[in-house]
């Protein structure tokens, strides 16, 4: 397991959290790290599928106009 350094003022509320909700230190920062983690995958999925329909839509506005010129 890795070992990370947290600030002082950090510590004071991870601790009074863990002790709140019942869990030790290391399962609160695991299960948040988690969840961080997913909240970011969703961010990146959501840009990636952004990207695909400007692409899509460029694309598709190119062809429109080349079938308006040759009407």
């Amino acid at each position: 397991m890795a070992t990370i350094n947290i600030p002082n003022k950090l510590k004071k509320e991870l601790k009074a959290m863990s002790q709140k909700l019942g869990l030790s230190q290391e399962d609160l920062l695991l299960n948040a790290l988690l969840y961080y983690f997913q909240i970011l995958k969703n961010k990146i999925d959501l840009k990636r599928e952004l990207e695909i329909w400007e692409k899509t839509s460029d694309t598709d506005l190119i062809k429109f106009e080349q079938s308006n010129e040759k009407r």
